[in-house]
């Protein structure tokens, strides 16, 4: 009996086909898929999908894995030489396009993917595409009943492989301007002169008539109106001098740190949920993908927040960054299934409660 398997994203599906064990139960509601035949990869907006076999889908995994790990961290290094004999390569077109390359499975020969040849299945890919089709490999890594022997080997990239931004003279070049400032202005100040110090003069002794304070006028004796003191004028509120926080409105940065987003918490959600409802806040990620602020949308108590980690990736303390730093905001959503949903807040499908100026948790 074949057994299929699904995982959809809205721009992308991932379907894999195969059997299961000759002593599985048969009783299961959910068999175990162990042996993989057919893997099709489908993208909105490109009618013939990818597809392949095992030696195809461990292709797939892998290098659309090391390749979302190069584009979110910037460092190219990460894509090796062996990468390039693999059955699937990826390639960077510019800051938002992607191109899946499959070569030929037959001959496992790799070719050039410029050059036309019906062997080869290339679709290029949008950002948003591509951390669809990341997304749906993840859900493949969490479900522990479709291939649970294979497994995804990702190493940090050591400090040796990093190559230096910039060259070694352009960044002692601000160290040496300040130097030079520095001499300049102690220069300038050896020729000020040195301030001349006065003793204060002696107070000079008043008359008695001049001590003598003039007498208040009478209602009768003069018309000249009451004299009245000022009264202090009052402060501006607090609230005046406030400006609303500015958000991030470029889609490319929204879409990099939704990315940055969904890894950090998904690597740090590790308890297993009890909750039976989906749990919703609202997150605040500044441009360097560090977690602000959060809010809770819907009811949720203090031993089902415990199931989670974003009290532990909170960035302390809070009142170290800029004030007027711009943000992003995302609904984060905790499935009791496991599965992790973001999205950006603007987008969000439900209403919230939740009020526009966010305040760290």
């Amino acid at each position: 009996m074949t057994i299929e398997r699904q995982y959809s994203l809205p721009n992308c599906k991932l379907i894999l086909q195969g059997l299961s064990e000759a002593n599985s139960n048969p009783n299961d509601k959910r068999p175990l898929l162990s042996l993989l035949m057919n893997a099709e990869c489908h993208f909105v907006g490109h009618p013939q999908p990818v597809t392949g076999g095992r030696d195809f889908f461990e292709s797939l995994v892998q290098q659309v894995s090391l390749y979302a790990q190069s584009f979110l961290s910037g460092i190219s290094s990460l894509e090796s030489v062996e990468s390039q004999r693999e059955i699937v390569q990826m390639q960077r077109l510019d800051e938002n396009k992607h191109r899946l390359v499959v070569n030929d499975q037959k001959t496992g020969e790799v070719q050039d993917a410029s050059t036309p040849n019906p062997s080869i299945q290339q679709i290029d890919l949008s950002t948003v595409q591509l951390f669809d089709l990341v997304e749906a490999v993840d859900q493949f890594f969490a479900d522990s009943r479709t291939l649970p022997e294979l497994s995804l080997q990702l190493r940090p990239v050591s400090k040796r492989t990093l190559k230096a931004e910039k060259p070694v003279t352009q960044k002692a070049l601000p160290a040496a301007i300040g130097i030079s400032s520095l001499a300049v202005a102690a220069l300038a100040l050896f020729f000020v002169p040195i301030p001349e110090v006065r003793r204060p003069e002696e107070p000079v002794p008043q008359s008695q008539s001049q001590l003598e304070t003039p007498e208040s006028p009478t209602a009768s004796g003069s018309d000249d109106p009451p004299i009245t003191t000022p009264t202090d004028t009052p402060e501006p509120s607090l609230e005046s001098n406030l400006s609303p926080v500015g958000s991030i409105n470029d889609p490319v940065e929204i879409e990099r740190l939704q990315a940055l987003l969904f890894e950090e918490i998904n690597r740090e959600w590790v308890t297993s949920p009890t909750f039976i409802d989906p749990l919703i806040y609202r997150v605040s990620v500044a441009p360097d993908g560090a977690i602000v602020g959060y809010k809770a949308v819907n009811e949720i108590t203090p031993a089902t927040e415990d199931q989670i980690p974003l009290p532990e990736l909170l960035y302390k303390p809070v009142g170290s960054r800029t004030p007027d730093e711009p943000l992003a905001d995302y609904q984060v959503i905790f499935n009791p299934d496991g599965i992790l949903d973001i999205t950006p807040w603007n987008k969000k499908t439900q209403d919230s409660p939740a009020s526009d100026s966010m305040s760290p948790e």
